[in-house]
């Protein structure tokens, strides 16, 4: 028969699973906290005493941990508490939606990690207290392979209410609880650390998950730090409730998504959330989260003024704060979201695409995760979990296309909230500002970025039709642009009415249905414009007589003379003369390919050949505006889209540059009421051919004057109206917006002029029309939002 034998428990065993294991004090505390919410008590009191007696052992401080829970009997210490690594936490089911926080049977041990001492005070439906004390040195015997931690005699006492409130410091021990008193201190706890310790308790708490019980309660108590508390900001003190308000004070301005996904109803739950109003939500098939159950993400886009008011409420940066933090069964799982931690490759993916990628330093937030079934299993030291599949689901897959809905609003949507480069200097420096008091200045508009958004909903929501189940937006962003976007907006229209009926939220349908009566409201009112226009060219055909032809080609101005007498020094006359050539003789070729295309319009195959007639022309103009610039010091030509300040721009050039070349016939009168800055990002370049080409456009039309009036429409919309006394439309001209077709003319032009035009304006989103005058002329309306 063979020998039998078993592992022995070395008393040193105590360390590895104590100690040793859990090696942060913080995570220690808030062990002992899950305890006390596990048995069911509605609040735990935190107490330091005598921190300052021993400032170099600590023996003299203590640590005492206080709730009102249901307590231990005899029966629980012995065969529970005493009993290593058991937990029948793991049998026991939620309640009342509610999960219990621990389950290794560890968590005992973080006593050991605290102090050399404790004393085990509790009892149970008003029995006499119970008193266990344990001295953990009796277990640090450092040799002795025989002595096994059975050896170590522990013994349990009953003792009356009045011992027990003395040795617990307090008046009154309660009915139900358990009293923990921790004493000979393993480390230094002094005001800095109480700090620390206060901020980590209020990520270790998540009000979301963890109240659905009932209200749990941690209290904070430091006697000798009453004093220094007073007068302080709820941030810099130490005693008092731990509250964890971060999130919900988040929620009123700034941008951020939360998305849930539920394998028992098989579906994701999806909802983005811009400066307090919702902007869209969805409701998808979960067909690509098999493993996860009741998991919730929920992340904070932070720009540059949340960042400042994150400080001032919070008294420290947003990325000293930390990320996207993981709470499992309503207590946070460290180190995750903690400063430096990039467990979810925030910050190596940034790498890949600066300018579409959001890193850690951009958001925070958090991932909620309710689980009963063991498929997220925190490590025995309570730091992190393990890779087990559903961890790994959560990681590189929900999260990231959370992320990704996210980032493509901000990106897509917001052009990244940018603020103005001399203010975002300021608001790094700032040290927090107040919610209610500091207006947010960004630079874009909020009527542009409402533009934006309104156009591309359908791309910014995202995700795959055959999964939808259902899908709402705000149907007031479409209301906001419908005026000046109802071409797109009516597109749009279309695109949203080819889903599947019941696809559609019934409050989108109805607010959809709204602005088909405004749109088609408008049609009806165009409509009715376009009778006035049919009657204003009969009246013009009468009206029009002989139409001069445009000057033809002119003698080519000798080049290589004014090259040689370039060699001398020119003076500014003969510089300036020498730039206006080069302008006219860029008409001339301009002209002579208008002919070349009027030539090949209607020959077969002609189509790739007038696009090329077309690029050639517009680096032709390109060549003019250039000698343009060359003449004046303060006109520089820019390729590079950059701020610019629409009106100041549009008067200079009209009274300094045009009128010296394309102008040099008209008599431009230029109104600005602007008084204010009216930046949005442009090429210089292409604002001088814009002009350049409504300017030429008036000529060619026989006009002798032109004005130009630029104003404000909101504090946000510029209007620009260049209005000429010219022709008119031509009674040959069917449809006044065939005019920006590319090669509708009626002149000796190539009919590119304005289809030039009003493809820059479309570059920066903006909108060029025309209004046809009476009894003659035309009045070319420039829009822009900024």
């Amino acid at each position: 028969m063979a020998t039998t034998y078993h592992f022995k428990t070395n008393t040193l065993l105590k360390n590895l699973v104590g100690k040793d294991l859990i090696n942060d004090d913080n995570i220690a505390i808030v062990e002992l906290a899950k305890n006390s919410y596990d048995a069911r008590s509605p609040v735990v009191l935190i107490t330091f005493e005598k921190l300052s007696s021993s400032s170099k052992t600590g023996h003299e401080s203590r640590i005492i941990i206080e709730d009102h829970g249901t307590g231990m009997s005899l029966h629980d210490i012995r065969d529970k508490w005493l009993n290593i690594a058991y937990s029948e936490k793991r049998q026991l089911q939620q309640e009342n939606g509610s999960y219990y926080a621990g389950n290794k049977g560890v968590g005992r041990f973080s006593c050991d990690r605290l102090g050399a001492r404790l004393d085990l005070l509790t009892r149970i439906d008003g029995e006499r207290v119970l008193h266990m004390p344990i001295n953990w040195k009796d277990f640090e015997v450092e040799g002795d392979k025989d002595l096994l931690i059975q050896d170590i005699d522990i013994s349990i006492n009953r003792i009356d209410d009045g011992k027990a409130a003395s040795m617990a410091g307090i008046k009154k021990f309660p009915k139900n609880g358990t009293i923990l008193v921790i004493s000979e201190l393993r480390s230094i706890w002094n005001r800095d650390r109480l700090l620390e310790l206060k901020r980590s308790l209020e990520k270790f708490l998540n009000p979301n998950q963890l109240f659905q019980r009932n209200s749990f309660k941690i209290t904070l108590r430091v006697p000798e730090l009453l004093q220094k508390d007073a007068g302080q900001l709820y941030y810099n003190t130490v005693n008092g409730e731990v509250r964890n308000q971060v999130f919900e004070r988040l929620k009123f301005n700034a941008t951020y998504i939360q998305s849930h996904v539920s394998a028992e109803e098989g579906i994701v739950d999806t909802e983005l959330y811009h400066e307090g109003e919702l902007v869209f939500r969805t409701k998808e098939k979960n067909e690509f989260y098999p493993g996860l159950d009741d998991v919730s993400v929920i992340i904070y886009y932070l720009n540059s003024y949340k960042k400042a008011y994150f400080t001032r409420q919070t008294g420290i940066r947003s990325v000293d704060f930390g990320s996207i933090f993981l709470f499992l069964n309503g207590f946070r799982v460290a180190p995750y979201g903690d400063r430096g931690d990039d467990w979810l490759g925030l910050d190596v993916r940034k790498t890949q695409g600066t300018t579409r990628y959001l890193s850690s330093r951009d958001i925070v937030g958090r991932i909620e995760i309710s689980d009963n079934q063991d498929a997220f299993q925190p490590v025995s030291s309570r730091e992190g979990l393990k890779n087990t599949p559903a961890f790994i689901e959560l990681k590189n897959a929900f999260f990231i296309e959370t992320l990704r809905k996210l980032e493509r609003f901000v990106v897509d949507g917001l052009d990244w909230d940018s603020v103005p480069h001399s203010l975002r200097e300021e608001l790094r420096k700032s040290d927090g500002l107040d919610w209610g008091n500091t207006p947010e200045v960004y630079v874009e508009s909020r009527e542009r970025k409402q533009q934006r958004i309104a156009l591309s909903i359908m791309s910014l929501i995202g995700g795959d039709p055959s999964r939808t189940i259902s899908y709402w937006f705000n149907p007031s962003l479409l209301e906001a642009v419908y005026e000046t976007r109802s071409e797109e907006v009516r597109q749009l229209l279309s695109q949203i009415e080819g889903s599947s009926a019941d696809q559609l939220d019934g409050d989108l349908k109805r607010g959809l249905a709204r602005i088909r009566k405004l749109l088609q409201k408008k049609e009806e009112e165009t409509k009715a414009a376009k009778a006035e226009v049919a009657e204003l060219r009969v009246v013009t055909a009468k009206q029009q007589r002989d139409v001069e032809k445009l000057r033809g080609e002119t003698e080519t101005y000798r080049a290589q003379t004014l090259f040689l007498q370039s060699v001398a020094q020119a003076n500014v006359d003969e510089l300036v003369n020498f730039h206006h050539q080069i302008n006219h003789d860029s008409t001339i070729v301009a002209n002579h390919l208008a002919k070349a295309i009027k030539a090949l319009r209607g020959m077969p195959n002609s189509r790739p050949i007038i696009e090329d007639i077309e690029k050639a022309l517009m680096a032709n103009r390109r060549i003019s505006v250039v000698a343009q610039y060359a003449s004046k010091a303060n006109f520089r030509s820019g390729l590079k889209k950059e701020l610019t300040d629409i009106p100041a721009f549009i008067e200079q050039y009209l009274l300094n540059i045009a009128k010296e070349f394309t102008a040099t016939d008209l008599n431009v009168r230029v109104h600005n009421s602007v008084n204010e800055a009216f930046e949005i990002k442009a090429s210089k370049l292409e604002l001088s051919i814009l002009i350049d080409n409504l300017v030429s456009n008036s000529v060619k039309a026989m006009s002798r004057r032109l004005d130009v009036e630029m104003r404000l429409e909101g504090k946000n919309h510029l209007q620009v109206s260049f209005k000429d006394d010219g022709k008119g439309l031509s009674p040959e001209v069917a449809d006044v917006e065939s005019i920006f077709e590319m090669g509708v003319t009626t002149s000796t032009g190539s009919g590119l002029g304005l289809f030039h035009a009003r493809r820059i304006v479309e570059s920066m989103d903006g909108r060029l029309t025309a209004i046809p005058q009476k009894p003659k002329g035309m009045e070319m309306l420039l829009e822009l939002t900024r």
